[in-house]
């Protein structure tokens, strides 16, 4: 909004519109709605953060298990 009137948004070479307000890109990615940060990196959703977290704890207490520890002791 420029002067109190909406402005025209111009999508980028990806179709992705540009957020002022946000700092980041919105798109389309495998037919969702998403945020894209200025370098077009895919902003995670709290689902997939949760996952990545998930995935990395069940890493790290297989590592603890290899090395005889139990991950629930500690």
């Amino acid at each position: 909004m420029l002067d109190g009137k909406y402005q025209p948004l111009e999508p980028n070479p990806q179709d992705w519109l540009w957020s002022q307000q946000l700092g980041l890109y919105l798109g389309v990615y495998q037919e969702n709605l998403r945020f894209f940060t200025p370098k077009a990196e895919l902003v995670p959703t709290p689902e997939e953060v949760a996952q990545q977290e998930k995935q990395r704890s069940d890493r790290l207490a297989a590592k603890l298990r290899e090395l005889n520890i139990d991950p629930d002791s500690i």
